[in-house]
């Protein structure tokens, strides 16, 4: 219980230093590149001191009625199975909360919000989102995780996405992925290096820039990617 008492006084700090950090935060939506493209991120070094603290986090949107999880969101439920556990912030949304893993089948795995929206990672890049209004209906996966691995390459992505209509949008990305080198980042019970990989997107209507944060084994422990012009970019910390 020591131990949960100091997650719970030390979150206030957490909060403030991410009050700080969002002010100069990701930018619009769409093509506008995020001020965190050019130089890491206050907001992301803000969002993983809170990864340690994250007992009683609510988001501040209104996206969606909270889901009831079997373990639920307690600071004592994320200290007995962190693994289970991410935070997912998204900046648009006025978000900052714990998601809990689902559903997995072998790299696929999909995360619950606190809130009740969903996301979905095969290998950890993210494939489809639901319950945020603007969602990612479907995401080409296909060769980003090998050239994240082998240091950068170049892919074709496809995305689908729901207009006002609700008719099906299709839209194609020639991605360029590049090593942006090691930066170290606090995942909440230690803080380590990760190599950071950056993913740079161009199709006819829409540009975005996705920031991927690798370990040892090539694995993502960390990742900030594209939804929709609307909901933006949605990041995501490994505990």
């Amino acid at each position: 219980m020591g131990a949960v008492l100091e997650m719970r006084q030390t979150i206030w700090g957490a909060l403030a230093a991410l009050a700080l950090a969002g002010c100069s935060g990701e930018s619009g939506p769409g093509n506008a590149p995020s001020q965190e493209d050019a130089g890491g991120g206050a907001v992301a070094g803000a969002v993983s001191q809170l990864q340690g603290f994250i007992g009683g986090l609510n988001s501040r949107s209104e996206v969606s009625a909270q889901r009831s999880i079997p373990g639920g969101f307690t600071s004592e439920a994320i200290a007995a199975e962190p693994g289970a556990y991410r935070l997912v912030q998204v900046n648009a949304l006025g978000l900052l909360e714990p998601a809990r893993v689902i559903q997995g089948n072998g790299s696929e795995i999909t995360l619950a919000l606190q809130s009740g929206p969903t996301a979905a990672y095969d290998g950890g890049v993210l494939v489809a989102t639901r319950g945020f209004g603007d969602d990612l209906m479907v995401m080409d996966s296909a060769g980003v995780l090998s050239a994240l691995q082998s240091g950068g390459g170049s892919v074709s992505r496809r995305m689908e996405t729901l207009n006002g209509q609700d008719q099906i949008q299709t839209f194609l990305f020639n991605c360029t992925i590049t090593s942006a080198g090691s930066e170290a980042v606090n995942l909440g019970v230690r803080a380590i290096p990760l190599r950071r990989m950056d993913e740079r997107c161009q199709g006819d209507a829409i540009i975005f820039n996705n920031i991927y944060w690798l370990d040892d084994a090539g694995s993502i422990a960390a990742s900030r990617q594209y939804v929709s012009p609307t909901v933006a970019y949605l990041r995501s910390n490994r505990l």
